[in-house]
């Protein structure tokens, strides 16, 4: 893109002045806008120079006529939109969806407006003198803001946290902060911002749904409870095929597990078309049979991508860089993640990505779960684990680096509260297997094989590889070959918790654009 390019969608009177920004090899702006006095820094609304497909095209802001003053920039997919239209009948005056968290904002205040969005989304709302940095339960997309010592500073948001670091050199003046999953960050003209939560992975959610009201009634059997669940993931996923409008335009991450199963199974339940599923691995990846009969049994296109292990280790600089992290395990799954999206770019058409991710920090899969001692302390690992700031938001910022929607349908609201609803002695591990019960669901239901069914959960990056010669293990001694001290740092200003080589090794990179702000 040239580097005067403009994608700013409201009217370029409230833009009056711009900088540009350094974010890696790209140059993104930072627009000054004012609005009835309210002056507005936000990140991300024009990108120039070496970015391959925009995400900013869909974060431009927004702004209608019959409410002067009011503005949203949102990196957001509302999917159920046409449930809301056809509740409400907004006249929309553009044709982006997310015109409608103005209408709802207006029309119910912000907080009955969230309850009424079925999404993954961060945006930030502006009314006159009022600003409002809002996030989703899950932290699916990310959002920062800069906080000044005083309250005498503009609002200055954006996507990206490393951009209101560079930004003017203004993080010598303010504090980085990240926007929590389920938060609101709000204020008025001079004053400070304010935190409300007003949603939890936990809370069931009010916005309308299409569950028959034969499944809302009170689930009294075993079959019954396993039929909703069903019913539920159903629905997660169908409701994010819709926001897709081009045919043959969804892809899938396929490594062979049970949860990216799940999602191709519904998905040739409800007829989409020409679904393309994407594995990635080495040579000797030992989940790349199995990827390709789970292609095979929904019909797929299949994409099988073979991952050039010193290739994708020079992709470590750009990985950092985008997902705003050295944490070990970002950076191996950002690998993998970059590799695929920069195949999609370069080869095929994909305007919307499924992923499993999710369903394991839901569901207390991992390792550490199974030393629980009984129900009542799984429920506490469970509720100590879903508290921390999993990251999740680097799927995205890697895949709308390219132009890729990532959606995270065992993240939705509708499906979280509703297995979190069922007793901690239900969803525990049992037999030493993890999701017992959401197995349990699908056992001799003729949906999925017994051996996906039951198979033993394998971590994403483990299935990239072979046992052997795993992926982890091979990251690990080029990294060792290649540590040095980063330069342009001080002892004082290294965050805590760099013990190891490879995470030296990544932090020498990362320093120089991220060195003020928080770790996410």
């Amino acid at each position: 893109m040239e580097s005067n390019t403009m994608l700013v969608s409201w009217d370029q009177t409230f833009v009056s002045d711009t900088r540009w920004c350094k974010f890696g090899s790209a140059k993104v702006a930072m627009e000054y806008h004012t609005l009835l006095d309210n002056p507005v820094w936000i990140g991300e609304t024009a990108v120039a120079e070496d970015m391959p497909c925009s995400a900013a095209s869909r974060m431009n802001a927004i702004s209608v006529s019959q409410y002067p003053g009011v503005a949203v920039v949102a990196n957001a997919d509302i999917f159920n939109f046409n449930e809301i239209m056809l509740k409400y009948q907004f006249p929309l005056e553009t044709a982006r969806k997310e015109e409608v968290i103005i209408h709802l904002y207006k029309d119910l205040g912000i907080s009955k407006a969230l309850e009424e969005i079925q999404g993954e989304f961060s945006f930030i709302l502006l009314d006159n003198q009022k600003s409002y940095l809002v996030r989703d339960g899950a932290g699916t997309r990310g959002l920062c803001y800069l906080e000044y010592s005083n309250s005498n500073g503009p609002v200055c948001a954006a996507f990206r946290a490393s951009l209101l670091c560079t930004f003017s050199n203004l993080s010598s003046t303010g504090q980085v902060h990240h926007v929590p999953p389920g938060s609101v960050i709000f204020r008025e003209s001079g004053t400070v911002w304010k935190r409300r939560i007003y949603t939890s992975v936990y809370q069931q959610p009010r916005f309308t749904t299409v569950i028959s009201d034969k499944l809302k009634c009170e689930m009294s059997t075993l079959a019954q409870m396993r039929q909703r669940l069903r019913s539920v993931i159903k629905q997660s996923i169908e409701c994010r095929t819709r926001s897709c409008e081009t045919p043959g335009r969804i892809g899938l991450l396929l490594s062979g597990g049970l949860n990216c199963r799940i999602i191709g199974h519904v998905l040739q339940e409800i007829k989409v078309e020409r679904v393309k599923t994407f594995f990635i691995g080495t040579r000797t990846a030992h989940e790349r049979a199995s990827s390709a009969q789970g292609a095979r049994s929904i019909g797929s296109v299949h994409h099988d991508i073979n991952l050039d292990t010193r290739t994708a280790f020079s992709d470590i600089t750009p990985v950092i860089e985008l997902i705003e992290t050295y944490d070990t395990a970002s950076v191996r799954k950002g690998l993998l993640l970059y590799t695929i999206c920069k195949h999609i770019y370069e080869r095929e058409k994909v305007d919307i990505l499924f992923c499993g991710e999710g369903l394991d920090d839901i569901a207390g899969s991992q390792i550490f779960f199974k030393q629980a001692r009984g129900d009542a302390e799984f429920q506490e690992a469970v509720d100590n684990h879903l508290k921390r700031p999993i990251g999740r938001d680097i799927y995205d910022k890697i895949a709308s680096w390219f132009g890729i929607r990532i959606v995270f349908p065992f993240l939705d609201p509708l499906f979280t509260s509703h297995y979190l609803s069922y007793s901690s002695e239900e969803r525990m591990p049992r037999f030493g297997i993890e999701k017992y019960f959401l197995r349990s669901c699908f056992h001799h239901s003729g949906m999925l094989a017994e051996e996906v069914v039951w198979k033993r959960r394998e971590d994403w990056v483990d299935s990239a590889s072979s046992y052997e010669a795993s992926w982890v293990k091979y990251l690990q001694k080029l990294c060792q070959s290649r540590v040095e001290e980063a330069e342009g740092y001080s002892r004082r200003e290294e965050p805590a918790g760099l013990h190891t080589q490879r995470t030296t090794n990544r932090r020498g990179v990362l320093l120089p654009y991220y060195i003020r702000c928080p770790l996410p």
